[in-house]
């Protein structure tokens, strides 16, 4: 098949005249790149260069009948296509010296064709700066692309593929994950530089690997003495490229937003990873007082840190996590008596005071015959723990849960601070990003609660 009509300043001609073996090598490319097919270096010397079609020769792998060895089959089919390129010495010049235009395969130069072309593909250093700023704020590909596709006015003109973005992506995170830990540890000492109450601790295993990381900002600790009375703990997601447990110390403010005092990632969810985390926390915050109360789930390892560290401390348990533990025992009794749902519900949630709370208890409990039923024993037995009539005296900031934990950490993971192949050192950034989010957003409350009416 013959070259598509293009003009004869870029078709290769015995008369053309280089200065230079690249300069006509560019300039074939260039040719193939409108033609539609891609080029092959098939001979190189001091004074003699060959380009043919990729699709030059075959590929000797592969016979008839016989069973595929890989995926994709080769695209040579011994097109005949090529152009010798030589140097005239004594006028110092190179030059098509011998040609074949024709091609034994159609010929592609649709735009949205050759960019899949290597030689086609042109990266344009400040394009590719847009996309790897893209990149480290953890935009989306379909996001990239389509802002890439304004700028180029459709996808088509592109000079690269998708697939292009993608690997250079991925090759981005690999090099974000060399060196990972002198980069974190990097990232503390600058952050510690620029104020001196930011403080971090670490604990590192038996061959003095680091296994547990805790930190907290400057403004994090101003947070813990003015909100700290009650905390709430959890280490629900595992927001990064290790699966770490992320473990966030959150409070409410006096507009009620969440706020938080502190973070780490952990190797375990072990007693003793906890009680080293709890200390560190202490450590951090001292000259404050350890929290009135924390709200945890019904983690045994977490309560046995929770009475080792904070001695003084009313541990209580999240209401949510409770029901949630007897979920489907529950559905059962719902079943077998109706009504039981919203009256054990209303017990739970509205008396005042314990004597009140025990009262309807009972109530129910002979209402109902289920005076022997293991379920409702379990949830009476642990009252003190997670009823919120036994949490009237201690100020708990209107939290029942630990509902506060769980929303900022779903908040990090599903706001793109954060992902599953984010490594720590870009983790410590991202969740310096969240919390100066979160004060710019406390700030504007502060702002506009000051408008006069």
């Amino acid at each position: 098949m013959k070259d598509p009509l293009l003009p004869e300043t870029i078709v290769p001609n015995e008369e053309f005249r280089f200065d230079s073996k690249d300069e006509a090598e560019e300039f074939y490319k260039f040719y193939a790149g409108k033609a539609g097919f891609g080029v092959r270096i098939t001979r190189t010397r001091t004074t003699v260069l060959e380009l043919s079609c990729n699709k030059q020769g075959h590929w000797d792998y592969y016979k008839p009948g016989e069973e595929r060895v890989r995926e994709r089959m080769s695209m040579r089919c011994e097109c005949k296509a090529f152009v010798k390129v030589k140097w005239n010495k004594k006028k110092d010049y190179w030059f098509f010296e011998r040609k074949r235009l024709e091609h034994n395969h159609p010929l592609h130069p649709s735009p949205s064709v050759t960019q899949y072309l290597r030689l086609k593909k042109n990266k344009d250093p400040i394009v590719m700066e847009v996309v790897d700023q893209m990149h480290r704020c953890d935009a989306s590909h379909n996001t990239t692309v389509n802002v890439l596709s304004e700028l180029y006015g459709g996808r088509q003109n592109f000079t690269f593929t998708e697939m292009d973005l993608r690997n250079r992506k991925a090759a981005a995170a690999r090099e974000e994950r060399e060196n990972d830990i002198p980069k974190l540890l990097e990232f503390f000492s600058e952050m510690k530089g620029q104020n001196e109450y930011f403080y971090y601790e670490v604990q590192v295993d038996e061959q003095n690997v680091i296994k547990n990381v805790f930190w907290s900002h400057a403004s994090q600790r101003a947070e813990y003495r003015d909100f700290g009375d009650v905390v709430t703990f959890d280490t629900t997601y595992k927001t990064n490229v290790y699966s770490m447990p992320l473990a966030m110390f959150v409070g409410s403010n006096h507009q009620l937003q969440n706020v938080v005092f502190g973070q780490a990632l952990l190797q375990d969810e072990q007693a003793n990873t906890f009680e080293w985390l709890f200390r560190a926390f202490q450590n951090c915050m001292t000259g404050s007082r350890d929290p009135r109360c924390i709200l945890t789930d019904q983690d045994s390892a977490m309560a046995a840190a929770i009475q080792k560290v904070f001695k003084k401390t009313q541990h209580r348990l999240c209401r949510w996590h409770m029901l949630k533990k007897y979920r489907w025992e529950l559905r059962k009794l719902y079943k077998l008596h109706d009504g039981l749902n919203i009256k054990l519900l209303t017990v739970i949630n509205h008396p005042l005071t314990p004597t009140e709370f025990e009262a309807a208890w009972k109530e129910l409990v002979d209402e109902y015959g289920l005076q022997k039923d293991d379920t409702i024993k379990g949830l009476w037995d642990s009252r003190h723990l997670w009823v919120a009539a036994y949490f009237k005296p201690l100020y708990c900031g209107r939290m029942t849960s630990t509902q506060r934990s769980e929303s900022v950490n779903k908040m990090i993971k599903s706001s793109g601070f954060t992902g599953h192949m984010t490594c720590m050192s870009k983790f410590a950034r991202r969740m310096l990003d969240f919390i100066q989010r979160t004060n710019h957003a406390a700030a504007g409350e502060t702002h506009w609660s000051q408008v006069k009416k």
